[in-house]
């Protein structure tokens, strides 16, 4: 956009949302939603699109404009021109970031339930409680595994669009 004011208040919202690590933003969002899943996903959903978004406003700041220009000037509507010119340029950067975050965000969904968030957390710090150590051992080695699994998979969408 040309316009300053939405630049600014945009760039302000997401460097205060990255500024809070997650499991501030899980406890401010147990205290607002209560225990539960809930808290969890509005923290990693807010963490996420802070993230995503610092990165792919940085990305479309440094993409090559002569072509959006060109294509303006021939006619095209700012959000064709967008389509055509600058989102081919970073579509593939999007896409290794997004698959990056998504394998975070597993990660994540671990550690904040011990926040009251729910989740995967939840179930390690009750298996934790109890003392039933081969729940934990079970519920690590899954984690460990998903992980894997995700990274592999992201590992060879990313060497696609590269």
């Amino acid at each position: 956009t040309k316009h300053r004011g939405i630049a600014l208040v945009s760039k302000f919202i997401l460097s205060l949302l990255r500024t809070l690590p997650t499991l501030i933003i899980a406890l401010i969002a147990t205290f607002i939603f209560g225990l539960g899943t809930m808290a969890g996903t509005v923290a990693i959903f807010l963490f996420t699109i802070a993230y995503v978004g610092k990165l792919l406003y940085e990305q479309i700041e440094n993409a090559n404009l002569e072509a959006y220009e060109a294509m303006q000037s021939m006619g095209l509507t700012t959000i064709q021109a967008f389509r055509f010119a600058i989102l081919p340029q970073i579509l593939p950067n999007y896409l290794s970031t997004s698959l990056f975050c998504s394998e975070g965000n597993v990660r994540y969904a671990s550690i904040l339930g011990y926040v009251g968030a729910g989740g995967i957390g939840l179930l390690l710090n009750e298996s934790l409680g109890w003392r039933s150590y081969e729940n934990v051992g079970m519920i690590l080695l899954m984690l460990v595994g998903t992980v894997f699994i995700i990274e592999t998979t992201s590992e060879y969408f990313r060497k696609k669009l590269m």
